[in-house]
């Protein structure tokens, strides 16, 4: 069962906004910073946004996904918004993987690349939540 901050457009769109202003503000400031720190500091702090990015946006998908969680509640009230479900959940998925490629990524070494993976799951949550907004909320 939804809670009722999943099911109110301007509940829903906080939690997607607020989100998502964290995640530009850590990513920003390891951009700025990173020359400052070693490889070890580095490691820590690409983890720590990984770990917010799970945290607080995969496990808010997760949630949205579950057996008897939003997207079942809206496609059972709504079966004509069941191909926006699949999209909105592919998604996730590419959230989900963009994440696992920079764990890994970490593991080999510190690249910049790591940014370009996180501004890439940032564009791709604010995509998604504009179009769950639009598509399940409105």
């Amino acid at each position: 069962m939804t809670g009722p901050s999943l099911k109110q457009l301007h509940a829903h769109k906080q939690i997607h906004d607020t989100g998502l202003a964290l995640a530009v503000q850590m990513t920003d400031d390891l951009i700025m910073n990173y020359k400052d720190y070693d490889e070890a500091t580095l490691k820590q702090e690409v983890l720590a946004i990984v770990d917010f990015f799970e945290s607080r946006i995969i496990s808010h998908a997760d949630a949205e996904e579950e057996e008897n969680g939003f997207y079942s509640e809206v496609v059972a009230v709504h079966p004509e918004k069941a191909d926006a479900v699949t999209q909105l959940k592919r998604d996730h998925d590419i959230m989900r993987q963009i994440i696992k490629h920079v764990k890994h990524q970490i593991e080999e070494g510190f690249s910049t690349n790591i940014f370009d993976s996180f501004r890439s799951i940032i564009i791709v949550n604010e995509i998604h939540s504009r179009d769950e907004e639009r598509l399940l909320l409105q």
